[in-house]
């Protein structure tokens, strides 16, 4: 039996207002010819198929139109749900696409075995814990002075008694199967990118460990860092990364898809496949004169027009340098590739509002948490003080996150 693991789609994903539709919809079309090539047997997507609660006509046109192509196919998808999914919007056709071998799970399901998926295939048989992101609302309830730090210990068990009930009614109902469990969190010690900074801050997730996880399962499938990457030195807790890069500290992942080799009841091999690059993502930096020269030299190698970042730094304030800053950018409109974030700095410059209007950084390119800090920066706080706001942020920010 085989088994491909993804997550992190982020369908109706923009990078600095410019759409990566196409590529993901390139992603698509070849992720359904591999999974006819190689016979795949069953699909798991751990969680984050869009990129907000709301997604586009698009966005919903991509996601539908690939299961679509599935059907016919052989291969059993199971989809959980990520904390930038809507429940609603995954769970609506789940009963439709359950008849076309589909399984969604877009929220924690009371009764918990409701996320137990069981598949005996002609090649195997196995037992699936789909575990979504899991919400605090979804885990505990809230005690009338509870402090901070309580609420982060509260969340951090919550999770870890929802695998261990996962993994209980596995051995009870399933023994001597293969049992596989997803997961949409922050695991300690995952690598980060600049697009996940905020992850291991907000919501508390910091606080899980790989060592909560039961020893009951073969494989953990991760989603929610998009970075592909083992945990803990284990081979069978992964995280399978974004299949295309989303944000510019991306640029030089390399991005897979895992597939795994079931015999026996036993994880055999887990073989990563690369994602072929269908668009490039590149940084140039330097003074005006190297990033020209830079720009001249770059040569396009792929499908479609690469998105660029331009960082130049000059020693100082000059307005002609600045003039000659919208020059360059202009110069290369017609050029094979889009410069989508140009930023100007002068080192030897105070910082202050007018440098970030002059450097091209605006509050589109900072997250909400880098927002905050500025902005707690500039009040002059004692420590004690800058703490406790920094928590309330946090969980207010949580809470937000979770209602959208």
């Amino acid at each position: 039996m085989k088994i491909l693991h993804t997550a992190d789609w982020h369908l109706g994903k923009q990078l600095h207002k410019y759409s990566l539709e196409e590529e993901q919809s390139l992603f698509l079309n070849w992720l359904v010819a591999l999974i006819k090539e190689r016979e795949i047997d069953v699909l798991l997507v751990s969680g984050d198929v869009f990129d907000t609660a709301n997604p586009s006509n698009q966005a919903l046109t991509q996601y539908y139109g690939f299961l679509k192509q599935l059907v016919g196919t052989g291969c059993h998808v199971v989809v959980t749900g990520g904390n930038h999914d809507s429940p609603g919007v995954l769970n609506a056709p789940r009963e439709l696409l359950r008849f076309l071998d589909i399984k969604v799970i877009g929220n924690a399901q009371d009764p918990i075995e409701e996320e137990l998926v069981h598949l005996v295939l002609p090649k195997g048989e196995m037992v699936i814990a789909a575990v979504p992101y899991l919400r605090d609302a979804d885990l505990r309830k809230s005690v009338v002075g509870e402090g901070y730090d309580d609420r982060l210990l509260a969340l951090r068990e919550g999770i870890r008694g929802h695998y261990e009930q996962l993994a209980q009614l596995c051995a009870e109902r399933y023994p001597a199967k293969c049992a596989i469990a997803m997961g949409h969190l922050y695991v300690n010690g995952a690598s980060v990118s600049e697009s996940e900074r905020d992850i291991h801050v907000i919501g508390g997730e910091a606080a899980f460990s790989a060592e909560y996880f039961p020893a009951g399962f073969d494989y953990i499938a991760l989603g929610h860092i998009h970075k592909p990457q083992r945990i803990a030195n284990s081979d069978v807790i992964r995280y399978s990364g974004s299949p295309i890069p989303l944000s510019f500290s991306e640029r030089d992942d390399r991005k897979y898809v895992l597939e795994l080799t079931l015999k026996d009841n036993k994880i055999q091999t887990i073989e990563p496949i690369s994602v072929p690059i269908f668009r490039e993502l590149r940084c140039f930096t330097g003074n005006l004169e190297e990033v020209e020269a830079a720009l001249n030299a770059y040569e396009v190698t792929t499908l479609l027009p690469p998105y660029v970042e331009i960082h130049v730094t000059e020693p100082y304030a000059d307005p002609q340098k600045e003039v000659y800053f919208g020059y360059l950018i202009r110069e290369f409109e017609a050029a094979p590739f889009k410069i989508i974030k140009p930023r100007l700095s002068f080192t030897n410059r105070t910082q202050g509002a007018d440098e970030l209007y002059l450097t091209g950084t605006s509050i589109q390119d900072l997250s909400p948490n880098e927002v905050f800090q500025k902005r707690l920066t500039a009040e002059n706080l004692d420590e004690e003080t800058q703490q406790l706001l920094a928590e309330a942020f946090e969980e207010l920010w949580r809470e937000v996150a979770e209602q959208n």
